[in-house]
């Protein structure tokens, strides 16, 4: 026997039949589409956080914004002496901020307790925060 017909015997005793020839490349390209799906899914889940973590910073700089109208509010309040001077409902005052943040704050309530609502606003975010004063 020669060594080619002994490398063809060999070569068919190892793999078995034909069937068998193109197996690796299909089982590779099983592998390659499921390493596709993973890394196409953490990308996704990566930008999410991206996205949130965004929001979560505009909101943040509205909250701060509105904290800003309450404390001009007790400024106002300190300086003039008066809470019940102002219009219900509409804006007492109002300022902006760095950064494009601003504010605006309402009189609100007045039984059983004076309140107001600060808005603070920051690009598409808006966060309120509520100003009691008792008595």
């Amino acid at each position: 026997m020669g060594i080619l017909a002994r490398l063809k015997a060999r070569h068919e005793t190892v793999v078995g039949s034909r069937h068998y020839q193109g197996s690796a490349l299909v089982l590779t390209m099983f592998i390659m589409a499921g390493m596709l799906i993973v890394a196409l899914g953490s990308a996704y889940v990566a930008l999410l956080g991206i996205k949130g973590g965004g929001t979560q910073a505009q909101s943040t700089k509205a909250y701060f914004a509105a904290e800003a109208g309450a404390e001009r509010l007790i400024w106002e309040v300190r300086k003039h002496g008066a809470v019940h001077s102002f219009n219900p409902n509409v804006a007492s005052f109002s300022g902006t901020l760095v950064a494009s943040s601003s504010y605006e704050v309402y009189f609100t309530q007045k039984v059983p307790s004076i309140i107001f609502t600060s808005i603070g606003e920051y690009m598409n975010t808006r966060r309120s925060v509520e100003i009691k004063f008792e008595g």
